[in-house]
């Protein structure tokens, strides 16, 4: 046999099924698209002109491109072990025929060679095509004002051809492997394998139900967005196994017990149901297992970029109160003796926060902005751990479940900047007014904080509410959970607050002496869009030249806004490309799924139409069957979605987003959107499974 007619048989194969065929060229076509659309804009950032960010981008676009690439190659390997399933029966004809294992071999080969070319000519051909516009669309949501060109890139091209290359060639050994380890009478009775009435497997069950149970209890137990961040993989493991043992032995199980059920079971419609999925999920439960997963990777991929990119504004806010903020270290009377002392030099004066106000003011004069809206305070924050009795001492190793956030502030600024009436009552000696997150500490208790001995008060509920003590509740509890205890305590004045923090240092231990007060002043600029810029970019220059010491930050809300919306828009981009392949294997899966259980069915309902079933109550019962099966996985999948939105929701919390109520909308609205999505491809794929079913009408 010649080169010509292994590949007019491979042609010929290739049109005749071009039910199963065409699909796995769509679907290999567009995965190589949108791999090669991401690797072009991924060179094309890491190539231009630096802007604000672009690290950050390049980043996230890295990962998106390994992340797809992993994807695509995984899919194509899925859909071609589908594809040799399908043909187990053609392939056993071929040999039976008297066609040697070495030729269909050969016939295999120029199927899966023209398929691999096809897709990955066309691939790259729409990726071309697209490209530009894709990128066009990230630059636009990342809103980059620097130059950025854009090209056909020749290492996304060389790169896409290896890669692809090399996953059709290993199909292509795979395919040539699976053929010589099957013998012709095992490929012609393929079809038939799994007819037995599968057994309920209860220990399975009980597994399935162990491992969703203990997924679902990290999800929803754990409080703080650290250990989320760690637990979050082993939760997504658990959930996982638990879905495919759920459906490979649990939906058995349940079957079995509505067979159980005589009043449920004896009933036409129900007794072909039950016994037909019975059947069936013996062979399509890793199918719906794997629908259900993808399900809820695209729901949560997509709710959480769509929550990050629509709340960027709320996480910039959280970290800025005020347009611009400003921060300088303060040592202590004794820390800067100490300082002095080592250096052999004449200690330096303290900060003085009027020469800071006086600097800031006659840069914006300069500059000709205008502030307003001026905080400015003093504060100590320090990280302790409870050791009991109303205890809280240093923390030298870290412990999460101990762990204690401790932020020192000045009453008398409080009253200062508050917009009350009623200020906040003055103090005896001793006393301190104290804010506990989890409430535990009573009015007039005392308590030991980091060594020191102090009375405290607790602040009324009605204080909360005011705008500077919401600022003092720093962001560090959102993020960190409400497992996590905060303190926050209020002393007198400035000399108290330094008295504090040298008796914290004096109770420490060697090398834990080293809390130091910070000085924050904040501020709201208003003026053109340049002279805005020009004074926060040079204002580190301004405090500089002022001789004002020890300046740590310098920062603005619209720099720091630039920089997260290009994060979040880079990872809002990434989660689209991943959405969409998640999609487009669910659907993939569902179509084949769908014809294979249409070609099983064919010939029962045909049986049942014999024995008296009219086409009616034949095709009634095929809808319930369809339906029942269909729409358990993304039932499940918002079972999932539920039960994993606690650790989600802690997990964004680290990147600053902490707008509850907006990822609680964006979540519903990707669910409603992805059903009405799922329901579109049902309608779609249940009349590919009619017309196999009932033939053409």
């Amino acid at each position: 046999m010649n080169k010509r007619l292994y590949r007019s048989l491979a042609k010929n194969n290739i049109r005749k099924n071009k039910s199963t065929f065409y699909p796995f060229a769509l679907s290999a076509t567009t995965m190589i698209a949108l791999f090669f659309m991401i690797f072009s804009i991924w060179v094309q950032v890491s190539e231009s002109s630096g802007f604000y960010g672009m690290r950050s981008i390049q980043w996230v676009l890295k990962i998106g491109v390994l992340v797809c690439g992993i994807f695509a190659a995984g899919m194509i390997f899925y859909t071609n072990r589908f594809l040799m399933k399908q043909r187990s029966k053609e392939l056993g004809l071929y040999s039976i025929l008297g066609m040697e294992k070495k030729h269909v071999a050969k016939v295999l080969f120029w199927e899966l060679a023209m398929l691999g070319v096809f897709s990955i000519a066309a691939g790259m051909g729409f990726g071309i095509l697209f490209s530009r516009l894709m990128f066009l669309l990230l630059v636009k949501m990342v809103k980059i004002n620097a130059a950025v060109s854009f090209g056909i890139s020749g290492r996304a091209i060389g790169c896409t051809l290896l890669v692809f290359g090399l996953v059709f060639a290993a199909n292509i050994a795979g395919n040539v492997l699976y053929l010589h380890r099957m013998k012709p009478i095992d490929l012609l009775k393929s079809e038939n394998y799994g007819e037995r009435e599968p057994k309920a497997k209860w220990l399975q069950a009980i597994l399935a139900l162990v491992c969703l149970g203990a997924g679902y209890w990290i999800a929803v137990t754990t409080e703080s967005p650290l250990q989320a961040i760690n637990l979050f993989f082993l939760a997504v493991i658990l959930v996982m196994a638990g879905t495919h043992l759920l459906f490979m032995s649990g939906s058995v199980a349940l079957l079995k017990l509505l067979k159980k059920n005589k009043r449920y079971y004896f009933h036409k419609t129900h007794f072909i149901t039950v016994s037909g999925m019975m059947y069936r999920m013996k062979r399509n439960a890793a199918g719906l297992a794997n629908i259900c997963i993808l399900s809820t990777a695209v729901l949560i991929i997509v709710s959480t970029t769509i929550s990050l990119y629509a709340g960027v504004r709320d996480v910039v806010a959280g970290m800025y109160p005020r347009d611009v903020q400003t921060e300088f270290q303060c040592p202590t009377k004794l820390q800067r003796q100490k300082l002095a002392e080592e250096a052999g030099t004449e200690t330096e004066a303290a900060l003085d926060e009027e020469a800071v106000a006086r600097a800031i003011a006659g840069h914006a004069k300069r500059h000709a902005v205008r502030i307003s809206n001026v905080c400015s305070r003093f504060r100590m924050f320090t990280i302790a751990e409870e050791t009991g009795n109303h205890t809280f001492s240093d923390m030298k190793e870290y412990h999460q479940d101990k762990l204690v956030l401790v932020n020192v502030v000045i009453q008398e600024e409080y009253n200062i900047g508050s917009d009350r009436i009623e200020k906040m009552p003055e103090l005896s000696k001793g006393e301190v007014w104290i804010w506990d997150s989890m409430e535990q500490v009573s009015d007039g208790e005392e308590i030991t904080l980091c060594g020191a001995k102090l009375r405290v008060r607790v602040m009324p509920q009605d204080f909360y509410g005011d705008k500077v003590m919401q600022m003092s509740m720093k962001q560090e509890y959102a993020v960190l959970g409400s497992g996590t205890r905060g303190l926050l305590v209020f002393v007198p004045s400035r000399q108290e607050l330094e008295r504090f923090t040298d008796q914290i240092n004096a109770a420490a231990q060697e090398g834990h002496g080293n809390q130091e007060i910070k000085y924050e002043y904040l501020f709201d600029v208003d003026g053109d869009e340049a002279s805005v810029e020009k004074f926060c970019d040079s204002l580190r220059d301004c405090l500089n030249r002022a001789g004002i010491l020890h300046v740590t930050t310098v920062g603005n809300r619209f720099r720091e806004q630039d920089y997260f919306e290009g994060m979040y828009a880079s990872i809002f981009f990434i989660g689209l490309f991943i959405g969409t392949m998640f999609l487009l294997a669910t659907v993939l899966i569902i179509y084949y799924k769908q014809i294979s259980e249409g070609f099983e069915d064919r010939g029962r309902f045909e049986i049942l139409q014999k024995v008296g079933m009219d086409r009616r109550e034949v095709k009634k019962v095929i809808t319930t069957q369809i339906l029942q099966v269909f729409f358990l996985p993304i039932l499940l999948a918002s079972v999932h979605i539920g039960f994993a939105f606690p650790i989600v929701r802690r997990i964004l919390a680290i990147l600053g987003f902490i707008n509850v109520r907006l990822f609680v909308g964006c979540t519903l609205v990707s669910i409603l959107v992805f059903a009405a999505a799922y329901g579109a491809v049902y309608y779609l794929t249940a009349g590919v499974y009619y017309r196999i079913v009932y033939g053409k009408q």
